[in-house]
């Protein structure tokens, strides 16, 4: 018999300050049609907020997640479980569920060494047959009543209608390996080797850009990397994948003595930038830019410059993100925003163009489909206000995994839209390039699917004309890509560009189409709502179509003030003092809104929803 019946509550956090929290939130909604509540902790390096919200709440349901490096999962697992067992929170017999979510690699290591620890931890792991993996989730929570409509309420979520002739032209791109042949990126000009724009007009095809960083003790592979990329030509831009310790503590070498690298290149000094940058001076000369730090930004683009690179590429920056918004950096939301504009004007100063990434960080937080084209809108207010001078709009498809074909087609050209009105705010309005990118937790961990997702995704894209196309390999839902994987993920997605062209008139057809041109309308009129009452925050603000309202938007303070009074927000946020009072869900094609139950849907307004915001402040 258990013992120590604990409360049905969910409980979960993400090990090592993993950022990674979209698998828990997931297993929370799930959690809800059970009559489970939840609580998902910030990411953290510090567990005493998990093990005081076990001692708190005393939750039957424990949830734990780590989706990088495998040692350090492995070793993270056995600290936080060997802590659970000798501070007594949880005992042997207790009638508690301890699971926990990782790479495929972390679990098939801890299938080996599940049986050391001193409490039963359910592995949970991926698995091709979508109905099983449902299943399995809703069977953790001991859902019995309803389970059937449960989950097929989940499945109908996961796997919205799509576009057949995409599925048909998923097949043709990796039949046979052939997409393997696909020849290299031609070698660009000097001239487009030092600016961004310049290469895209050369380039025959969207330029391609990728994230790329080993984590290891020093630079040492990825320098070696970086070289074998550079001689394939198969990116036109490296996108450096910076460790945490970099973003936070790059120039303080000592910091990297005292504490543990768990992702990313560790460069620590600016002789190990130009090192790095100095690898890919040979093949097709890609672009090097490393992540935007999370501290001390304004003088790490000078660092960059100084080193070579941000030369010949763009460089993305956050409005909102890497604070204590979602826990990935120390500082609060308002000083944060302060300098995220003060890194756009010294940037836009430099001539560098601007991407600001914030769309798919509200995207991995399930937001609402009208917070992801407002987002589009408040980024190229900022830009606009900023003088950047070549603005990139980043659109990743297929995020959430829950989204439908034409949900993101309606979206991305909704979002589009309201950027481009925004941007008139100037007298000479900056050039918009749009970028495209598959969502990596859309990607299956059996690796021949996932080349069949990423092809697909691909094809979809290309119904936006993106001038760049980031390379999100397949392999990214087993582990970080290599230097094999990021080649092979070019060729197969240069081959989905070719196959689509020669197919093009014919998908165009099948998205020209009233679902999307509907849900497209609908959401410029619900984001053209929410931009005003954003804009109303500005002292000064006089009502104006969307052309003039860039003053009013792209300014801290408002923008700030928005954020605090969660007229920007989402219900995946899990710092509380931002996370919204209310209820996403997908609806009919993957199509994300606000409703007033999970169950029994009605569609909730964004006047709806901030009044309700209005009165409860009041």
């Amino acid at each position: 018999m258990p013992t120590n019946e604990r409360n049905r509550l969910f409980v979960a956090s993400s090990l090592a300050n993993d950022p990674h929290t979209e698998g828990m939130h997931n297993a929370s909604k799930i959690a809800a049609m059970g009559g489970v509540q939840s609580l998902i902790l910030s990411p953290s390096l510090d567990y005493t907020a998990f093990y005081e919200a076990i001692d708190r709440y005393k939750p039957r349901y424990v949830g734990l997640s780590y989706r990088q490096n495998a040692d350090v999962a492995v070793h993270e697992l056995f600290k936080v479980i060997n802590y659970f067992s000798t501070s007594g929170l949880i005992k042997k017999g207790d009638d508690v569920k301890i699971f926990f979510s990782g790479l495929p690699k972390t679990i098939q290591i801890l299938k080996q060494k599940v049986h050391e620890l001193p409490l039963p931890v359910i592995l949970i792991q991926d698995s091709p047959n979508i109905r099983e993996k449902i299943a399995e989730n809703v069977d953790l929570f001991d859902i019995v009543q309803n389970r059937e409509d449960v989950i097929q309420k989940v499945y109908e979520e996961l796997v919205p209608k799509g576009i057949e002739l995409l599925d048909q032209l998923a097949d043709e791109a990796i039949r046979g390996d052939d997409y393997k042949n696909e020849p290299p990126l031609p070698i660009p000009s000097v001239e487009a080797v030092g600016d961004y724009t310049i290469r895209i007009k050369e380039s025959p095809m969207p330029v391609l850009r990728s994230h790329f960083g080993i984590p290891a003790p020093d630079i040492k592979p990825t320098v070696e990397g970086i070289k074998e990329l550079a001689e394939a030509r198969v990116l036109d831009e490296l996108s450096l994948g910076s460790s945490d310790l970099s973003q936070r503590y790059f120039g303080h070498p000592e910091m990297f003595e005292i504490l543990k690298n768990d992702g990313g290149v560790p460069y620590k000094t600016f002789q190990d930038l130009v090192t790095i940058f100095q690898a890919s001076r040979r093949g097709n000369y890609p672009g090097v830019k490393p992540y935007c730090h999370v501290v001390d930004l304004v003088n790490f683009v000078h660092q960059c410059l100084d080193a070579g690179m941000l030369k010949g590429v763009h460089q993305a920056v956050p409005l909102f993100w890497f604070n204590e918004l979602d826990g990935r950096g120390p500082a609060d939301v308002r000083s944060n925003i302060r300098e995220h504009f003060a890194a756009v004007r010294e940037l836009a100063k430099q001539g560098i163009p601007v991407e600001m990434n914030d769309p798919n960080q509200w995207s991995s937080r399930w937001a609402h489909d009208t917070i992801i084209v407002t987002s589009y809108a408040l980024i190229s207010a900022v830009m606009t206000m900023c003088g950047v001078g070549n603005m990139v709009l980043q659109m990743q498809f297929n995020k959430p995994k829950e989204t439908g074909d034409y949900a993101d087609l309606a979206k991305m050209q909704a979002g589009l839209e309201m950027a481009r009105r925004i941007s008139l705010g100037r007298i000479h309005p900056a050039p918009i390039y749009r970028e495209t990118r598959t969502g990596i937790e859309s990607l299956s961990a059996d690796m021949n699917h996932a080349r069949w997702q990423l092809a697909r995704s691909t094809f979809l894209q290309m119904c936006m004309e993106p001038h760049i196309i980031h390379i999100v390999s397949y392999c990214e839902a087993n582990y970080a890509a290599r230097p094999a994987d990021i080649i092979d993920s070019s060729k197969l997605i240069r081959r989905a560009v070719r196959i689509f062209r020669d197919h093009k008139p014919d998908i165009m057809k099948e998205v020209d189409v009233p679902i999307v041109h509907e849900r497209r309308d609908y959401l410029i009129r619900e984001s053209s709502y929410l931009v005003n009452e954003i804009a109303k925050l500005h002292p000064q603000y006089k009502p104006c179509p969307l052309e003039h309202i860039a003053p009013y938007l792209g300014d801290e303070d408002v923008l700030a003030t928005a954020i605090e009074r969660k007229l920007m927000s989402a219900p995946g946020i899990i710092n509380k003092k931002y996370r919204g009072d209310f209820i996403t869900k997908p609806m009919k094609y993957g199509m994300i809104n606000v409703v007033d139950d999970y169950t029994n849907p009605r569609i909730i307004t964004e006047k709806e929803r901030i009044n309700n915001i209005n009165n409860n402040i009041l």
